[in-house]
């Protein structure tokens, strides 16, 4: 699969955080094969090195929900572009990456994701705050390393209020795609990531 890059624009202009000058905006059109364009956008600051990155999807603008169902490292390799407004649900694990004022747009693989949320689960082990949590949060990545290493079966759902998010499947029979209502897109919550099978467990 072979993205082509295309009227590639930079500007300068003040960062939203520090106000520095040194502040570049670099934009693009994306075109992926078997997927709409997609404007990329990335702003850095040299001075107090804030970022941000997001994708805006040029030909779908209504709520949409992507469902992938993987089974096997084929759908692994499945990717998924996030844009700064989308969430992503992995419901067998029970955890969500949701938009958040810092949020920023990617895009990863299957596995790439886990490995991120595994990641970040490692890292809560330094804040636990007694032997039964960070006992939780082993079992938990424990968990993730089984999905990781042996590709099981797990959903993966995306859902986007703006429809800039998408799935470009390994295995095109194995994704839905539903129009969400204006109350359904409403609903989608702001936030960071959470763990819930993690959390609910600890509790």
């Amino acid at each position: 699969m072979t993205t082509e890059e295309h009227n590639f624009e930079m500007m300068e202009v003040k960062c939203p955080v520090c106000k520095s000058a040194n502040t570049k905006i670099t934009q693009k059109i994306m075109d992926i094969p078997h997927f709409p364009q997609l404007w990329f956008f990335n702003m850095v600051c040299s001075d107090c090195h804030f970022k941000h990155n997001d994708f805006i999807n040029l030909s779908f603008k209504d709520p949409i929900r992507y469902i992938y169902h993987a089974e096997n490292k084929n759908d692994y390799t499945t990717k998924i572009i996030r844009a700064a407004n989308g969430t992503i649900i992995f419901p067998q694990i029970g955890a969500m990456i949701e938009p958040g004022p810092n949020a920023e747009g990617f895009i990863n693989n299957i596995e790439g994701i886990l490995h991120d949320i595994r990641g970040k689960a490692s890292f809560l082990l330094g804040d636990a705050s007694s032997d039964e949590e960070r006992e939780k949060i082993r079992e938990y990545v424990e968990l993730l390393d089984s999905y990781i290493d042996d590709n099981l079966p797990i959903d993966i759902v995306v859902e986007d209020p703006f429809g800039n998010s998408s799935i470009i499947p390994a295995d095109p029979n194995k994704l839905e795609t539903i129009e969400l209502s204006q109350d359904e897109a409403e609903k989608l919550k702001t936030g960071f990531i959470i763990f819930e099978s993690a959390k609910d467990n600890v509790d």
